[in-house]
């Protein structure tokens, strides 16, 4: 753990050892758990992996482009 100080401004430097991958100007979502800790989500890093989860279905020739449409048939099956 450790112990860092808000500075005036509400400001506070991110200590070295947890800047991995982050840039200057980098834009990241803050969440308050209900244990009070603040938890930093870099917006790169959740676009980067949703679109390699997205990528899977990119040269599939069974599934629609449409989604509504794909959920639809495969309902259709289990009636």
């Amino acid at each position: 753990m450790k112990r860092i100080q808000i500075e005036k401004g509400f400001r506070l430097t991110l200590p070295e050892e947890f800047r991995g991958e982050l840039k200057v100007g980098d834009e990241l979502f803050i969440i308050v758990d209900r244990a009070g800790r603040i938890i930093l989500l870099s917006e790169t890093r959740i676009r980067e992996t949703l679109q390699r989860t997205a990528g899977i279905w990119q040269a599939r020739t069974d599934v629609p482009k449409d989604g509504v449409a794909y959920v639809n048939r495969l309902r259709r099956g289990r009636r």
